[in-house]
């Protein structure tokens, strides 16, 4: 299921439909209409070697920023595992990212049901967890958010004992991948034209500027967040995109190097296993499976995982490295018991906040469907039009308590609703439960709303990864404990108030605004916009945003953490970790220019410790 729609296919959405197909139909509209799409990059037609200086497993930013990075080295040979596929002409249209969560591109992964504490109103009362799976990883299709977060919680990062991890270290990283097009912001020095990601704002609807104006009015100045003078505020959302279109890990970092010799790709490559010598306790190889064919690829230098947050941990257990208690009771022999292997999961979550206007200026299905073809030979001829929106056009960082030293809620503003599509499309992508979506959001299906979402920026509550069983096609087990802490139930609680009051703005006033107020199902006994119905409707409708991490996280003692602060696995020599789970706490900021940010750093890192191997 994709949507195609193109949106006269949504309106006909047919659950049964392949994905597939849908695909195929829909690139064979595309060249009717008489354009080329974007052709195979990576067609897997170079031989495979029986061994490489570097494995690096995962191709998403960790894993295409260290490719990239180690392969300018021309002595040296790196082969880059992929389970999915590359992106395509689709994947590019920023306005397009939550349709490919019905895809392949996502593994498509579910937390445990833990409705005491969250997901009561989700699908089997589990949150769905995308996450991405292709080579790009989740920049393939995420919400292309461009942020940092405030310098402090880099700082952070290098007091809990990580030096080189401060943010003047982290920022020369930022600098090198980024290629900011917004004017105002290109002679920033916390800014940087010469990287390969581009950063832009999206396209502009009629009602961003209302946000814009609302966030104002509430007290705050219009700000660029990622200047490290300036993390408070109002801004329009700087996304991964260059003119129009997106920029992932694999347009950024590999798709200019694909005729590099020394660098091979190599797509639905799924791994089993990373081999270590269990006498020296030395990564060695990767065993993985490609067109049914089960090899082994041998490592002279190192093995590298960024494999993400939740494969990364998941293929330490497989190959021996976890809590041995864990590991046993499925069967691995243990090489080296680490208890911090899969421990410290982190996310930032949200409730679901849908208002309700007067004013004809946000969006649905029918609005978009007589423009949609136009759209989108729009953005094919120059990348501008609604298509080149990221659906989330307004950041405003705030602070549920003025004296808090920086903002601990980030308020995500989207001219659309989960009713916009009639519960097709949206309510299945975030996970939300038919009948709950029937009795709380049917009745308001077509009518003019938008959504707010106050991300809570610093949880407490941590979660872990597990193994399902030793056989590795079996997905992890996820236990989140979302709002398991209570500060964090207070956190959100506060959040939703705080979006009570900005509704309280002229700005909000002149469109009718007003916080969608029909009880969500499960929380009538509760009187609306009370704490405890604050409290019920979080717990039930639990949104999260792809920002998992710290899975396997960076640290000096092997009790507490997975990586040295130079990422080596505790324990095991010649294998590293670069991704996202390495982050010893989760940032006050969107994980992707972060984890780009790591990668550029763990790369230097790499280069560092082979050259003084010379």
């Amino acid at each position: 299921m994709i949507f195609l729609g193109l949106i006269q296919f949504l309106l006909a959405f047919d659950a049964a439909t392949s994905q597939m197909a849908i695909v195929d139909r829909l690139l064979n509209v595309y060249a009717k209409m008489g354009f080329t799409y974007r052709e195979e990059r990576f067609l897997d037609n170079l031989p495979i070697l029986d061994s490489y200086d570097f494995v690096i497993i995962g191709a998403g930013p960790g894993g295409a920023v260290t490719a990239n990075r180690l392969s300018e080295n021309p002595k040296w040979t790196v082969l880059l595992l992929e389970a999915g596929i590359e992106g395509n002409l689709y994947t590019d249209i920023p306005a397009l990212n939550i349709i490919f969560g019905f895809t392949n591109y996502n593994w498509k992964y579910v937390t445990e049901s833990q409705p005491e504490l969250m997901c009561r109103g989700m699908t089997n009362k589990r949150c769905s967890w995308p996450s991405g799976k292709g080579v790009g990883g989740t920049t393939i299709w995420n919400g292309l958010m461009w942020t940092r977060c405030p310098a402090s919680d880099f700082d952070e990062w290098e007091a809990m004992g990580n030096p080189g991890w401060g943010y003047q270290s982290m920022l020369k990283n930022f600098l090198k991948v980024e290629n900011v097009s917004i004017p105002e912001l290109r002679d920033s020095p916390y800014h940087s034209t010469t990287g390969p990601v581009g950063v832009q704002y999206p396209f502009r609807t009629q009602i961003s500027d209302v946000f814009m104006n609302a966030g104002r009015e509430f007290g705050y100045d219009w700000v660029d967040y990622n200047n490290p003078k300036t993390p408070t505020g109002f801004s329009r959302t700087q996304i991964s995109a260059r003119n129009g279109r997106r920029v992932d890990a694999a347009t950024a970092y590999l798709l200019p190097i694909k005729n590099r010799q020394n660098l091979h790709v190599l797509k639905n490559a799924f791994v089993n296993r990373v081999i270590i010598d269990e006498n020296t306790k030395t990564a060695t190889g990767v065993e993985f499976v490609k067109n049914e064919n089960t090899r082994v690829v041998s490592a002279k230098k190192e093995v590298i995982l960024s494999a993400g947050t939740f494969n990364t941990p998941k293929l330490l257990m497989l190959s021996g490295i976890g809590p041995a208690e864990h590991l046993k009771s499925n069967g691995i022999k243990v090489i080296q018991d680490s208890p911090a292997v899969g421990q410290n999961l982190q996310e930032h979550i949200s409730p679901l906040t849908v208002v309700t206007i007067n004013s004809s200026i946000s969006y649905n299905i029918r609005k978009l469907a007589p423009i949609i073809m136009p759209a989108f030979r729009e953005w094919v001829s120059n990348g501008g039009g609604i298509l080149s929106s990221n659906v989330a056009e307004v950041i405003g960082y705030v602070k549920t308590d003025p004296s808090l030293s920086k903002p601990d809620i980030e308020m995500i503003f989207s001219p659309v609703s989960i009713a916009a599509d009639d519960g097709i499309l949206l309510r299945r992508y975030f996970g939300i439960s038919e009948e709950t979506y029937e009795t709380t959001f049917a009745p308001i299906n077509q009518r003019e709303s938008f959504t707010i979402c106050p991300l809570g920026m610093y949880p407490k509550s941590k979660g872990e990864i597990r193994l399902n069983s030793s056989n590795p096609v079996d997905p992890p087990v996820i236990i989140t404990n979302f709002l398991k802490e209570p500060e964090d139930v207070k956190n959100m609680v506060d959040a939703q108030k705080l979006v009570q009051k900005i509704l309280e703005t002229e700005s909000m006033k002149k469109i009718g605004a007003r916080l969608y107020d029909k009880p969500v199902l499960g929380c009538e006994e509760f009187e609306f916009g009370t704490d405890e119905y604050f409290e019920c409707s979080v717990r039930t409708i639990t949104m999260q945003f792809h920002h998992q991490c710290c899975t396997a996280r960076m640290g000096p003692n092997p009790e507490d953490s997975v990586v040295s602060p130079r990422l080596r696995v505790h324990g095991v020599k010649n294998l590293r970790v670069v991704d996202a789970s390495v982050m010893p706490k989760i940032p006050g900021a969107h994980t992707m220019s972060v984890t780009y940010a790591i990668a550029e750093n763990a790369a230097d890192i790499i280069k560092e410790d082979w050259n003084n191997e010379l």
